[in-house]
């Protein structure tokens, strides 16, 4: 028989969870609990590469009023642009709040309450729809990270045919990953294979572990949990390959018209703690820790190793990844809708033609 997991390994699975699109709910604020990190890396090593011949110290700082939606390390970006001094150092001074809620970003954006969001594509997408001139001008992941696990008995994909697989919600990114992958090899959703929405990755370990379902789509760190359970993993769907825009910054037209300069300097400040990230595992288990609450060195540790490579300096909105999300959506609007007409690369075609990307740690 498998151990159960403890009360505090369910809390750290919940906080740490994927981003569940699409929900609304009550605007929370909180800010993180656990005291200061390590001082960001001294100039010259990560620090120092604005690229602009001035620094923090030489003009007045821009409030920039930001928000993120998730304590999963999808938002390990904007806690590291925090953390390691980057906004700062692009003279943006943020006001960084969690948000709970993806509806109410949007309508914090378009009261001008936030200037610049982290959110699921699907949120600008839906934004676009409703006629708030919602936009990304980046990203910080572009695809899917999630992986079909299996009890014990169930040795291939195909095996799940006929059965049921748990997601955390409906067209959530575990959802639409789970549909993606299912469909590349050959089992339709709904039709071979049953799909489940459970509420949260630690309700779909539980749905398995009682066998109300025969597998489930997690993502890190839900994934390392099913793995000490001994499930076994019958598809990584990351490695697929599948566009999809999961992790995007974004912002008002009418703010992109009015200040300009302030995207531009976000997405530096994002494509520094990106590098990071990728090149400071010590530094991103802190920074990561923190903004979760979290003191598990190995569930830090997993959680780091697993989304490094998925972290990208290189902030450009892929077009191929908006098409996806515009497909899943259920407003018949969308399927009037290019990824041209949500997305404006301006800023992030600057980012790449500047240099300055070849500047930083690699």
């Amino acid at each position: 028989m498998r151990p159960r997991v403890g009360s505090a390994s369910l809390v750290a699975l919940g906080m740490l969870a994927l981003l569940a699109t699409g929900c609304a709910g009550p605007a929370t604020r909180a800010s993180p609990s656990v005291g200061p990190v390590a001082p960001p890396t001294p100039a010259g090593d990560h620090a120092g590469l604005a690229g602009t011949g001035s620094s923090s110290t030489e003009q007045a700082l821009i409030p920039t009023h930001s928000a993120y939606p998730t304590t999963s390390a999808s938002s390990a970006p904007w806690w590291m642009a925090q953390e390691g001094g980057y906004f700062r150092e692009q003279g943006l001074a943020v006001d960084l709040q969690f948000i709970a809620g993806g509806v109410t970003l949007n309508a914090a954006l378009a009261k001008g309450d936030l200037d610049v969001i982290a959110a699921g594509g699907q949120i600008f997408v839906l934004g676009y729809l409703q006629g708030l001139e919602t936009m990304i001008i980046g990203s910080t992941a572009a695809g899917v990270d999630t992986t079909i696990v299996a009890r014990p008995e169930i040795q291939t994909l195909d095996d799940l045919r006929g059965r049921t697989i748990a997601v955390t919600r409906l067209k959530a990114l575990t959802d639409i990953a789970a549909r993606a992958g299912l469909e590349r090899y050959g089992l339709r959703p709904d039709v071979d294979v049953s799909i489940l929405a459970t509420g949260g990755p630690a309700e779909s370990l539980a749905a398995m572990e009682s066998g109300v379902v025969a597998g489930a789509s997690l993502g890190m760190p839900a994934l390392l949990e099913a793995r000490k359970r001994g499930y076994r993993e019958v598809l990584d769907v990351t490695r697929l390959g599948i566009p999809f825009m999961g992790a995007a910054v974004g912002a008002t037209k009418r703010l992109l018209a009015e200040r300009p300069m302030l995207a531009e300097r976000y997405l530096r400040a994002l494509a520094q703690a990106a590098s990071r990230l990728r090149t400071d595992r010590e530094f991103a288990m802190q920074v990561i820790g923190k903004y979760t609450n979290t003191t598990d060195r190995e569930l830090l540790g997993a959680t780091v190793d697993y989304y490094q490579p998925l972290y990208k300096p290189d902030l450009y909105p892929e077009p191929a990844a908006v098409q996806t999300v515009l497909d899943a959506e259920e407003n018949p609007a969308a399927r009037t809708v290019h990824p041209e007409d949500v997305i404006d690369t301006r800023f992030a075609e600057r980012l790449r033609t500047s240099g300055f990307l070849d500047a930083l740690p690699r």
